[in-house]
């Protein structure tokens, strides 16, 4: 197992290396799986969140002043001021030098995913992880990220957040289950094709801006002793002779992720082959090549919902929150 491990970690360290944000790196936003998550964006493989059919109805208010908060780093749940939370969860999951009305979208989803998870889903508390809900970074850990610029950062993102206090992204009078991630590969996912569970506002929708990303394709190469050891931790799989054979035609969503492919003769999830290999989406291509395994991946993060390198772009261009919430949420309200 350590030697299966050693070589995912391999692939990883080669392909999953942040995108950026504009002039910054973006800090997560992952969330990967649906609740048990979702984004971006990871995580073992788990079930998405039911859509709830609720019909139209007024958006409730606000309906806490603060939450409570795990603290991965310690194991205690901690009470957190809405406004503090947003601040730490825009700040740990996007960069803060990309546009302010990014920020806003940002912290408009972010309190949306919170409300979903806490009215709708019903948890009593959220996960400071990026891995199992949405990442939040304390006041102490920004000024030790930042140094310096802490007080431009601080000012900046708190100004977007107070911005768009209380707004909520709904469909149905519901808040939504408001999935994000880094970067698409041109055109997000649907949630039913890379979750399996189908949500009327989370379909496929173009952001042709996530094409400009400096870390929008990332490739590595893998030899075929390597490349066994990580497809043998699957278990039950069984590879010829020929490394050419090993992986069978893909199957593809509209948006060009991998939905099913055969890896030795068995039908594997393009989620299964990410994670095996430890992929940054599931937009790759695998070839066999010259002696060896040709990996390339497009965009970072499972794909659905919105883009946090497409909204900075549309911001840029001239597009505000609303716009940009609206365009990857379908048939969405903000308000």
């Amino acid at each position: 197992m350590k030697q299966n491990l050693f070589f995912a970690l391999l692939v990883l360290l080669l392909l999953l290396v942040m995108p950026l944000c504009s002039a910054g790196v973006a800090a997560g936003s992952r969330k990967e799986d649906a609740p048990a998550p979702i984004s971006s964006t990871t995580k073992p493989a788990a079930a998405a969140p039911q859509q709830t059919t609720a019909p139209p109805q007024a958006a409730a208010p606000p309906a806490f002043a603060s939450l409570q908060v795990l603290r991965t780093s310690t194991g205690a749940t901690q009470s957190i001021p809405l406004e503090e939370y947003l601040v730490g969860c825009v700040a740990a999951e996007m960069d803060a030098n990309c546009h302010s009305e990014a920020l806003k979208a940002q912290a408009v989803a972010s309190y949306t995913y919170a409300r979903y998870r806490l009215e709708i889903a019903g948890q009593s508390a959220l996960s400071d992880s990026g891995d199992s809900d949405q990442g939040y970074i304390s006041r102490a850990q920004r000024q030790e990220r930042w140094g310096g610029n802490f007080e431009t950062y601080e000012a900046k993102i708190g100004q977007a957040v107070r911005a768009v206090s209380g707004q909520t992204i709904t469909y149905g009078g519901q808040p939504i289950f408001a999935a994000y991630h880094a970067v698409s590969a041109g055109r997000t996912e649907s949630a039913e094709d890379y979750w399996g569970q189908p949500f009327d506002y989370l379909q496929s929708v173009e952001s042709p801006g996530d094409k400009l990303s400096p870390d929008y394709s990332r490739s590595a190469t893998l030899s075929e002793e390597d490349m066994r050891k990580a497809l043998e931790a699957c278990g039950d799989i069984e590879l010829g002779k020929d490394p050419a054979q090993w992986f069978g035609a893909p199957k593809r969503s509209g948006a060009g992720g991998v939905m099913e492919i055969a890896v030795g003769g068995k039908p594997l999830t393009g989620r299964e082959v990410r994670a095996l290999l430890g992929l940054r989406s599931t937009h790759f291509t695998i070839e066999w090549k010259d002696g060896r395994f040709r990996i390339t991946c497009l965009g970072y993060g499972h794909g659905v919902g919105m883009s946090q390198y497409g909204a900075d772009f549309m911001a840029r261009q001239g597009s505000g929150y609303r716009e940009i919430l609206e365009h990857y949420y379908t048939g969405c309200t903000v308000g």
